[in-house]
């Protein structure tokens, strides 16, 4: 399917729920829309649409980045020699890449990371101000065009 040419998806509660499970049990935003029987960009555009879905995916990784960092302990704790573990999952993951990933998602949350930071979307009447304060300065450029004339 080409992308100009998007599908509707409804979001059922049941759809909703096995993206978020998965999200938590994953962190990966691919294999959790899998689960969910949807597209990657569907659930993007669903979390831009919905603030209630930003929150609870939001909530989905950052318990998914705790049970991580809960394995990773684990794996430590018991003294392996291995640079690798396997999740419960079946993945195998490299401590090293994991370690990685962990700093990141810490960083981000403190605003350090390159992704800036957290979104924080306007509320309708801070959207209204916006658009007549735009419509105002577009009327006294016209008036000045006018002016000149």
């Amino acid at each position: 399917m080409e992308e100009n040419n998007r599908r509707w998806t409804r979001w059922t509660l049941k759809k909703r729920a096995a993206f978020l499970d998965a999200l938590a049990g994953s962190c990966n935003i691919r294999a959790a829309a899998l689960a969910a029987g949807v597209t990657p960009q569907c659930a993007y555009r669903l979390r831009r649409r919905d603030p209630g879905f930003a929150e609870e995916w939001h909530e989905a990784l950052l318990a998914g980045y705790e049970m991580l960092e809960t394995e990773l302990l684990g794996h430590l704790l018991l003294g392996s020699p291995d640079e690798s573990f396997e999740r419960p999952d079946g993945v195998r993951v490299n401590v090293k890449d994991v370690m990685t990933l962990l700093r990141m998602h810490r960083d981000s949350l403190q605003g350090k990371w390159r992704g800036g930071p957290p979104l924080r979307r306007a509320d309708p009447e801070e959207t209204n101000k916006a658009i007549l304060k735009k419509l105002e300065a577009i009327d006294r450029a016209r008036a000045l065009e006018q002016d000149d004339d």
